[in-house]
C-alpha cells in the first residue's frame, strides 16, 4: 500500500530512498536537478543526451547516486508537450503518476518524494492538481490480489510525500482526506467489479453495501424477489427469476434535508451474465463478473459520498441479479410489464440490463422525487465498437445536465462523450405485440442509442441521463494507473458531480 502524505520542507530536506521529477519536453535543469548535477553527475545533460531522455510523453529515466552518504535513486518522467488542451494535458500528468508509482514498486523504493509540477500547466488550481494527483497513485497502486498465494504478495507499505510551495499545510490536509477518500473508492469499486460471480452474487453484493453503509452513515435497505413482484417490477423479475441465487433491490441514502436537490444515481448489477437463454457463446461469457460495474459505481460512490457529505440529498439504487438460463427462466417472445404499466417484448434475454435499469429507474422516480437520475450500465457491446475504451457513453434530452457531466468527466477523468439520443431512432424499439421491445431493429443498427431510447420510457418528467459503460468498465487498454482489470468507472465522475451541485 502506498501512502500519500504533504510535505512542507524543501525538496532535499525530505530524506527519503527516491526523488521524483516530472519533466515537459525541451526541459532545463531546475535548481534542485542541478543539486544532482553539483553532487553526483556533473555531466547530467550529456547523460539525457546519451539516453536520448528529452522529457516526452511516457518517457521515464533512473539514476542511482548518493545523497548526504546514503544510495538515492534520481527518477525522470516526460510530461511531453503541454500546448494542448488542458484536459488532455491533465489526463497525461495522471499517467506520468501511474509511471511513477510503478517505478516504485519495480525498484521497492519505501519513501520517496515529488515536488509537483506548476499547475499554470494543467488549467487546473494547486489544490486540485494535488488532489489529482492522490486519487491517481492510489488507482496505480491497486492489485487485484485476494486469490495469490502469499508469498507472491508485497506488503510492505510505502510513503510517497508530495511538495507544492503554493499550497499551506493546512489546505493540503483536506484536500489528501478527501482524494484519500475518493482514491479508495475507486479502488472499493473495482475490487467489487474484480472478485468473480462466485465470489459475488447479488446477496454478498448486497451484503458488502451493508456493511461500507454502517461505516460511512448511510442508510442501507434491501429487498428481494416477492416484494419485487409485489411492486410490479416485471423486467428485474424477468432477469432475475432464471437463478437459483435471489436478486437484491440494494438502496443506498445519503439524506441531508428536504431543502436541498436530491439525486438518484442507478447502476446496472449484473453480477454475472451468460446470457439467459439466449446463451452467449463461451469466448464472450469469460469477464461477464463485470457485468455488475454499475452497481460497483453507485456503491462506491455512495460510500464516498458518506464520507465526505456534501449538501445533497443522494440515493443509490442497484438492481443485482444473475442472468442465468435454467427451466425457469424467461424466453424469448415473453411479454412482461413494468412497473409504470408499460409492457415490453422481450427479443433477446441477453439484452437484460435494461429490463432491470427500467424499474429501478420508475422506482427512484417515484419514491423520491429526484432532481436528478443518473444511470449508469455496461449496457451495450455496440458502445465498444462506437467509443472503444477511453470515453463513456452519454445520452440525454437534457443539454445542461450533459455539459455538467462532460465538465465533470473532464477534471475527475471519467471523460464522456455525447450520443445522439434523437427521435429517429426511436421506431427501432417498436413491437408489434407491446408497448416495446427490448432489442432494437438490426435495420436501424445504433444499439447503444436504441438502448437509451428503450430506458428513457421509464423517467416520466426528471431530468435524466444515461451513461454506457461497457468500453470503459474493464480491461482499458494503454492507461498504467488502470492496469488490465476494472477501473472503477464513474465514482469520480459522480463524486465531482455531486460537489458541484
Amino acid at each position: 500500500m502506498i501512502s500519500l502524505k504533504f510535505s512542507t520542507k524543501p525538496l532535499w530536506d525530505n530524506k527519503v530512498e527516491g526523488y521524483f521529477f516530472l519533466l515537459n519536453e525541451g526541459f532545463s535543469l531546475s535548481s534542485d536537478m542541478n543539486k544532482i548535477k553539483e553532487d553526483c553527475y556533473p555531466k547530467l545533460e550529456e547523460i539525457f543526451k546519451r539516453h536520448k531522455f528529452e522529457g516526452k510523453k511516457d518517457q521515464s529515466f533512473v539514476l542511482t547516486g548518493t545523497y548526504e552518504g546514503e544510495l538515492v535513486q534520481f527518477f525522470f518522467i516526460g510530461l511531453g508537450k503541454l500546448n494542448t488542451s488542458w484536459e488532455n494535458v491533465l489526463e497525461h500528468f495522471r499517467r506520468t503518476i501511474g509511471t511513477l508509482v510503478s517505478s516504485i514498486k519495480k525498484y521497492e523504493i519505501n519513501t520517496s518524494v515529488l515536488s509537483l509540477p506548476s499547475s499554470d500547466n494543467f488549467g487546473i488550481d494547486s489544490l486540485e492538481l494535488l488532489k489529482q494527483s492522490v486519487i491517481t497513485a492510489h488507482m496505480a497502486d491497486y492489485e487485484f490480489s485476494d486469490f495469490k498465494s502469499a508469498e507472491n504478495k508485497n506488503d510492505t507499505d510505502k510513503i510517497l510525500y508530495l511538495i507544492s510551495p503554493d499550497i499551506d499545510d493546512s489546505s493540503a490536509r483536506d484536500v489528501l482526506k478527501e482524494a484519500d477518500i475518493i482514491g479508495k473508492q475507486v479502488n472499493f469499486a473495482r475490487h467489487l467489479d474484480d472478485l468473480p460471480g462466485n465470489m459475488l452474487t447479488p446477496k454478498k453484493l448486497a451484503e458488502k453495501a451493508k456493511d461500507m453503509a454502517s461505516k460511512t452513515g448511510l442508510k442501507f435497505s434491501v429487498f428481494g424477489r416477492d416484494k419485487a413482484e409485489k411492486l410490479g417490477m416485471g423486467g428485474f423479475c424477468a432477469v432475475d427469476i432464471g437463478s437459483e441465487e435471489e436478486g437484491q433491490f440494494i438502496v443506498l441514502e445519503h439524506k441531508v434535508s428536504n431543502n436541498v436537490p436530491t439525486v438518484v444515481l442507478v447502476g446496472k448489477g449484473v453480477t454475472f451474465d451468460t446470457g439467459g437463454i439466449s446463451l452467449k457463446p463461451a469466448n464472450y461469457m469469460t469477464g461477464m463478473k463485470y457485468d455488475m460495474s454499475g452497481a460497483g459505481a453507485v456503491i462506491a460512490a455512495l460510500g464516498a459520498i458518506g464520507h465526505i457529505k456534501p449538501n445533497v440529498n443522494v440515493i443509490g439504487i442497484a438492481p443485482a441479479v444473475e442472468n442465468m438460463p435454467s427451466g425457469k427462466c424467461s424466453r424469448q417472445d415473453d411479454i412482461i410489464t413494468f412497473m409504470n404499466g408499460k409492457t415490453a417484448e422481450i427479443a433477446n434475454t441477453d439484452a437484460e440490463g435494461r429490463l432491470i435499469l427500467a424499474d429501478a429507474l420508475c422506482y427512484a422516480e417515484k419514491n423520491y422525487n429526484p432532481d436528478v437520475i443518473i444511470d449508469i450500465a455496461t449496457l451495450t457491446g455496440a458502445c465498444v465498437v462506437a467509443l472503444g475504451h477511453f470515453f463513456t457513453a452519454v445520452m440525454s434530452r437534457d443539454n445542461s445536465l450533459v455539459e455538467k457531466l462532460v465538465s465533470a468527466g473532464n477534471l475527475s477523468g471519467d471523460r464522456l462523450w455525447q450520443m445522439p439520443l434523437h427521435d429517429d431512432y426511436k421506431v427501432a424499439i417498436k413491437s408489434k405485440v407491446a408497448d416495446l421491445s427490448n432489442c432494437g431493429s438490426p435495420e436501424y443498427s445504433a444499439g447503444t442509442i436504441t438502448a437509451g431510447h428503450f430506458l428513457e420510457n421509464f423517467v416520466e418528467k426528471t431530468p435524466w441521463a444515461h451513461l454506457d459503460i461497457a468500453g470503459t468498465a474493464d480491461r482499458v487498454p494503454g492507461v498504467n494507473f488502470l492496469r488490465s482489470g476494472a477501473t472503477g468507472v464513474g465514482v469520480r465522475l459522480f463524486v465531482e458531480f455531486v460537489k458541484n451541485i
